[in-house]
């Protein structure tokens, strides 16, 4: 059990670094012995959890989309759009909208590590993946496959833009707020559009 805690304080020692250094310099700037000297561990502490920074950050990224596709999947449910309980969708995207604020800091600094451009792609990549597997189960059909493409990743780049811009703004609007942006703009928006 000690174990574990020291294991865990160490973790939380280079998260705390490495958002403290990012509020001072690029990532691209930032060096493994920077990361340790701001944990207080020699860098062979560091190396023992990371091979190095990128593998951090990769680390933040995994855990983030990992978290919020349980969440997606375990509360979207049923066998078409329309059995999703409007109460339910609303609550999925507000607890969306509560992780990401309480991950703020972990959110941006993948931003921060990345570029907001590669975060988005890879965010859209997963809610891609997502928003494609729902349509399957849900008896979507639209058009055509090229346009479920297109309009799955429309989708994906409008929601990762406005999460950004709310997490960078410092999470000013209430989620409750952003949780009727997204609702405005996509379910009383693109969805009626195609007829969903």
């Amino acid at each position: 059990m000690k174990k574990d805690l020291r294991v865990q304080k160490t973790l939380n020692a280079i998260d705390s670094a490495i958002i403290t250094l990012l509020e001072k310099k690029p990532f691209e700037s930032i060096t493994i012995q920077d990361i340790s000297s701001e944990a207080m561990i020699n860098r062979g502490t560091f190396y023992t959890y990371y091979k190095d920074k990128y593998e951090l950050i990769e680390s933040y990224q995994n855990s983030m989309m990992t978290d919020i596709e349980q969440l997606l999947y375990k509360n979207i449910t049923g066998s078409s759009f329309k059995d999703v309980d409007e109460n339910d969708l609303n609550n999925t995207i507000l607890k969306m909208f509560q992780y990401l604020k309480d991950n703020r800091r972990r959110v941006l600094v993948i931003a921060n590590s990345l570029g907001s451009g590669e975060l988005a792609k890879y965010f859209s990549q997963h809610m891609f993946d997502f928003y494609k597997v729902k349509s399957r189960e849900f008896g979507v059909e639209l058009d055509s496959e090229i346009f479920t493409d297109y309009l799955i990743t429309y989708i994906t780049n409008a929601h990762i833009g406005v999460l950004l811009k709310w997490l960078k703004g410092g999470c000013e609007e209430s989620i409750e707020e952003m949780a009727m942006f997204i609702e405005t703009f996509t379910i009383n928006g693109v969805f009626k559009t195609v007829g969903i």
